[in-house]
């Protein structure tokens, strides 16, 4: 059980203080009571900048996890990792698959993970631990592994594909989250949530065997979504009583618009700089 949990953001498409730096991406520094873990390391273009503007230390982390194989969570290993001990990284296995999203004419876009982290993580793989299932990893910090896509909670397609062709599509099988015990309930920070936030909650409930979550925070990948969808993923965040929720990335403005008429007494705005802390009031 966590006594004290601070998230703060240190890559995110908004910023939400002044001298600091926005990119396309997400990063956020996890303290878990005296355990420090990385999760995502957005494109790497602001990462080192906005945690010296924050006086933060990135060497000496406990972990460094990744949602899934995009470059704009993936891209900052290479500064990460370099001239500090790595520290152990989890990360799915089907992260290092090629992949690619459809351009209006070929060739199409390359977004997997950069060649230079491909290569950082293969400098330090003794330090890998690959995360098809659920994984501790600190204690009371928990990886999802991968996550089942539920008929139930929409279609399983993500858009995004497996070949340079565009024809054989990506599951996005290394989509994962992390969740996270505290004294006020569960704490869950999803990187895209390709999965679906709906499979996603419904993931950490079958694994903690709880249906209530405290917070949500990070990227829930809303932002091509149809109104009816972004209402059915609102309806399974209300059905978990959330009391926190703190939507960025690319959860997309419509979305975040729209989450924050529905859940205007809960939501935070959420940007490079910002801080979630929680502990037991």
């Amino acid at each position: 059980m966590i006594e004290r949990l601070r998230i703060t953001v240190l890559a995110d498409d908004c910023v939400a203080a002044p001298n600091l730096l926005a990119e396309h991406g997400l990063s956020m520094l996890i303290e878990a009571d005296e355990r420090r873990i990385l999760f995502d390391t957005g494109q790497g273009r602001v990462l080192d900048r906005n945690a010296d503007a924050l006086g933060i230390r990135l060497a000496g982390l406990d972990a460094v996890v990744l949602s899934h194989g995009h470059y704009d969570h993936t891209g900052g290993l290479p500064i990460l990792l370099r001239g500090c001990p790595p520290p152990t990284i989890f990360v799915h296995p089907a992260a290092l698959q090629p992949k690619y999203a459809k351009s209006d004419s070929s060739p199409h876009r390359s977004i997997g993970i950069p060649e230079p982290s491909r290569q950082a993580l293969k400098a330090v793989r003794d330090r890998v631990v690959w995360t098809e299932a659920v994984t501790e990893v600190v204690p009371g910090v928990w990886c999802t592994g991968e996550i089942p896509r539920m008929g139930a909670n929409g279609a399983s397609e993500t858009g995004f594909f497996l070949d340079s062709d565009c024809r054989e599509p990506d599951p996005l099988a290394d989509d994962q989250a992390l969740f996270v015990e505290t004294r006020n309930g569960l704490v869950v920070i999803a990187g895209c949530a390709h999965a679906g936030i709906a499979n996603t909650l419904d993931r950490v409930a079958i694994l903690t065997g709880r249906t209530e979550v405290f917070a949500i925070a990070g990227g829930l990948h809303l932002w091509r979504a149809s109104l009816q969808e972004i209402e059915a993923n609102a309806n399974a965040i209300a059905a978990r009583k959330i009391q926190i929720l703190g939507p960025c990335h690319c959860t997309g403005m419509d979305a975040q618009s729209y989450l924050r008429v529905r859940f205007h007494s809960f939501v935070r705005d959420i940007g490079v700089g910002t801080e979630l802390e929680f502990r037991e009031a």
